[in-house]
């Protein structure tokens, strides 16, 4: 349904142009600002310092996802199942992992013990079960949303 008070000037190309330049737009700016908040977490900025650019992202990450899972969309390289959730839930645990490891043995310059790398390792697990249940449940939603959006498709073929 197009907004009746604006006349879209562009021609279907066009409209596909413009959207694909203001995804990469979107990607763009999110990682970079992703990128900001690591290096300057590294850097050892306070969580208060970096509240600003952590809003952005979680909004940003939020919409997106809540967006996809509304309109039956994963990705689209991937299906949704446990084996790709497993494997994707180990990308930010090691992320995690490195992070705070060079943060504490190289920045901080905090001697490698037993409890420090533990303590590591405990947050890299405890991120990779957060991780991998939240996708579990991204998934189990858009199973449904998907089996409904496809219902409705058949309905409007008869």
């Amino acid at each position: 349904m197009k907004n009746k008070k604006s006349k879209n000037m562009l021609d279907e190309m066009q409209d596909n142009q413009l959207l694909k330049i203001e995804e990469f737009g979107f990607w763009l700016v999110f990682w970079v600002l992703f990128a900001a908040v690591i290096l300057q977490a590294l850097l050892g900025t306070t969580l208060k310092e970096l509240a600003g650019e952590i809003a952005a992202l979680l909004a940003a990450s939020v919409y997106v996802a809540f967006s996809s899972l509304k309109n039956g969309l994963w990705t689209r390289k991937a299906a949704p199942t446990l084996k790709t959730n497993a494997i994707a839930s180990a990308g930010p645990s090691l992320i995690l992992g490195i992070f705070n490891a060079v943060r504490a043995f190289v920045i901080l310059k905090k001697p490698i013990e037993f409890g420090a790398t533990v303590q590591i390792a405990a947050m890299c697990a405890g991120v990779y079960i957060l991780c991998f249940a939240l996708l579990e449940v991204f998934r189990l939603i858009y199973n449904k949303r998907r089996m409904k959006l496809d219902d409705i498709e058949e309905e409007k073929e008869r």
